[in-house]
């Protein structure tokens, strides 16, 4: 492992990553007390409910980057087996669909069936995310649009690990754009401010642990192989 790579995932970046989830999970429980004042907030902002405006384009098109990574990603994995070439990069791809199908996917859309909370715009009254006894049966908690859109920060690990620069840069972009998707959904009124960052916090662990337990042996040397099949020098 080199020395970029070593301060990318050293200990303390990783207890600074392991620091900004559990900073989700509570900012996840704080929200949730002030969930609906902050969602009429977000809803009363110009163009909330334009079908032109910028939050309308989010919402619609909020998760063709996450298909077309995970797309591209599934496309070259099985075109892997044909081209010997890709098959170095195999670990990686694998990574960003096994970060797809357990986040976004298996635990996205199980929580869906177990929570079923209301969505803002349903017009079925308030649900406290957290609360005993029945609620109204919907499928608002957590929010999948946001979940998908943290998918492109696996990207992150595919930038070769001598460009240390380039990854804070991707990582930069690829958060503002989960940030932006999620303040589109609440905006929108598709979701409480709760639903997004919770759907932010589950991506973002699967990655990482993801990450640090199973793919990080497995595709350093891809990583670094990648300098020169890139052009990097």
């Amino acid at each position: 492992m080199g020395s970029a790579e070593r301060r990318f995932f050293s200990p303390t970046m990783i207890a600074v990553l392991l620091f900004a989830l559990a900073a989700f999970a509570v900012l996840t429980v704080v929200f949730a007390r002030n969930d609906l004042a902050i969602s009429n907030a977000a809803q009363a902002l110009p163009g909330a409910h334009d079908s032109s405006s910028f939050w309308w384009f989010v919402n619609a098109y909020g998760e063709a980057p996450m298909w077309m990574v995970v797309g591209a990603a599934a496309f070259a994995y099985f075109g892997s087996f044909a081209r010997a070439r890709w098959k170095t990069y195999r670990p990686h791809l694998w990574f960003i669909l096994c970060s797809a199908i357990i986040g976004p996917g298996i635990i996205n859309f199980g929580l869906k069936f177990l929570v079923h909370r209301p969505r803002p715009g349903d017009g079925l009254g308030f649900t406290p995310l957290f609360r005993i006894g029945p609620s109204i049966h919907d499928n608002g908690f957590p929010s999948g649009h946001t979940a998908g859109a943290f998918i492109l920060f696996t990207l992150v690990y595919l930038v070769p690990r001598s460009r240390p620069v380039l990854r804070m840069i991707a990582g930069s972009i690829f958060l503002a754009w989960g940030t932006v998707v999620g303040l589109a959904r609440v905006v929108w009124g598709a979701h409480y401010p709760s639903d997004v960052l919770f759907g932010a916090f589950i991506t973002l662990t699967v990655e990482l642990v993801l990450w640090l337990a199973v793919f990080r042996r497995r595709c350093s040397p891809s990583v670094s192989g990648m300098d020169q099949d890139l052009g990097f020098r």
